[in-house]
């Protein structure tokens, strides 16, 4: 028999599976047939495993190429103008908050002016 498709085989092997419990309950099982019945379930099992393997790497992959799409469509960030991205240097030296710079500067004028003073009398 030619290899089926997995859905298949497993679709086939319920059907078999069905018929195999009703004989059991009407007549019984001989030691054989039980053998072949357990041979069935564990191959429905696989087969449902491989299954289920097969439907997630399916949903991961999909998954996958949607993040993917959603990504390489984003908005691109834009940059800020170069006007607006740095204070020019005065700005930034008469906004600075750092107390000790300006106490420090006002000390330094105050002796320099000190000193001019003394060389001019």
């Amino acid at each position: 028999m030619a290899k089926e498709k997995p859905e298949s085989e497993l679709k086939r092997l319920r059907v078999e599976q069905k018929k195999a419990q009703q004989d059991e309950v009407f007549g019984g099982l001989s030691p054989a047939e039980r053998a072949a019945y357990n041979e069935k379930t564990n191959r429905i099992n696989e087969l449902e495993i491989e299954l289920t393997a097969r439907a997630l790497a399916i949903k991961s992959s999909q998954f996958t190429k949607a993040e993917q799409k959603r990504e390489w469509n984003k908005e691109s960030e834009t940059d800020t103008p170069q006007a607006e991205a740095h204070q020019p240097y005065r700005s930034r030296e008469t906004d600075s908050t750092n107390a000790s710079t300006n106490s420090l500067r006002k000390k330094r004028d105050k002796r320099k002016h000190d000193s001019n003073e003394k060389g001019s009398e």
